[in-house]
């Protein structure tokens, strides 16, 4: 991939991420917003899954359907494990960021595009992959208690070799 298409891959996914965070922030009512969220929330939580298994944290529970677990807080979806560790909490936790970066592969060419009705449908289903996609409370506390030990046995190698 040319730099030139990297750049308009990225700039092409633009009113996708405008769409699905607009949607996201409007929708008054958890539930409906649910509803248009559940493709984004299916592949955020499938990827924790999947990176769960791959590294061991082994995944003990999975939903995509939305519950409300507070007064006034929504889970959209969640993903139960038994063994989240240092070596691998990180990467579980932070599994979902991947899901829009290769959104960028089915951007069309650069050379010769002109808007139409197929840019139109993808904005419209990469909007929910978009808006979920990012890591949520939960995920961060899961990646930060194991981002310390990582960030020293790093610093320990990167002192040892340089």
């Amino acid at each position: 991939m040319s730099e030139q298409q990297l750049i308009f891959a990225v700039l092409y996914q633009v009113p996708a991420v405008l769409l699905g965070l607009t949607l996201s922030f409007l929708m008054p009512s958890p539930p409906v917003r649910a509803i248009f969220v559940l493709p984004g929330t299916f592949v955020h939580e499938l990827l924790h899954f999947v990176v769960g298994l791959v590294l061991n944290a082994r995944p003990v529970s999975f939903s995509v359907w939305p519950h409300k677990s507070g007064p006034s807080t929504w889970t959209m979806g969640s993903v139960g494990f038994s063994n989240v560790r240092w070596y691998n909490g990180a990467a579980v936790g932070l599994a979902p960021l991947p899901a829009p970066a290769a959104a960028t592969w089915f951007a069309p060419d650069a050379a010769g595009w002109q808007i139409g009705l197929g840019d139109l449908k993808y904005w419209v289903l990469a909007a929910p992959l978009f808006s979920m996609c990012l890591p949520s409370w939960a995920d961060l506390k899961i990646c930060l208690a194991s981002a310390v030990p990582m960030a020293a046995i790093l610093a320990l190698v990167y002192w040892r070799f340089s």
